[in-house]
């Protein structure tokens, strides 16, 4: 059910924006090729959470998770509605919130430097060349910042 007389377009975008800003958290937090994350994951996670629900209780009573708004029993109706009705809005504003997200971390944000044949290797989930991890240690040596004095990480005298 929305609330404050809010409409059907409103709902989407403000369901997409609550997904997008959680699953950028997520994301954030928890990838482990960051080594500029301090604190906990999990109080981030958590932090992120609760101003979605702040933020977005007044307008759609905030799902920022389409498990959560439909219970089983409804479910085939809820699939069945036209796109843009009321139960639909907490399906498609957080899935494409989390699609966006997704995209724009990994492919803006924090990219992964990968050439197209390793990207089709992992298409076809078969394993990438062999020299592949050599590659990406020196590819990771190469973009560190260190002062003239120290060694980059994982080198040794």
């Amino acid at each position: 059910q929305l609330h404050n007389e809010t409409s059907t377009g409103q709902a989407v975008t403000v369901e997409l924006f609550l997904t997008f800003q959680l699953v950028l958290c997520v994301f954030a937090s928890t990838d482990e090729r960051r080594e500029d994350n301090l604190g906990s994951p999990a109080l981030s996670i958590g932090l992120s959470v609760a101003v979605g629900h702040l933020l977005g209780i007044r307008y759609t009573g905030c799902s920022m998770n389409p498990a959560s708004s439909s219970p089983p029993s409804r479910a085939r109706l809820v699939l069945l509605t036209p796109l843009f009705s009321p139960p639909q809005v907490f399906w498609v504003g957080p899935l494409l919130g989390a699609a966006a997200a997704s995209i724009i971390y990994h492919y803006i944000l924090f990219p992964q430097a990968k050439t197209f044949s390793e990207r089709l290797a992992i298409l076809k989930g078969c394993e990438p060349e062999p020299d592949w991890a050599e590659r990406e240690a020196r590819r990771r040596q190469s973009v560190e910042l260190h002062s003239p004095q120290t060694l980059p990480r994982g080198m040794s005298e």
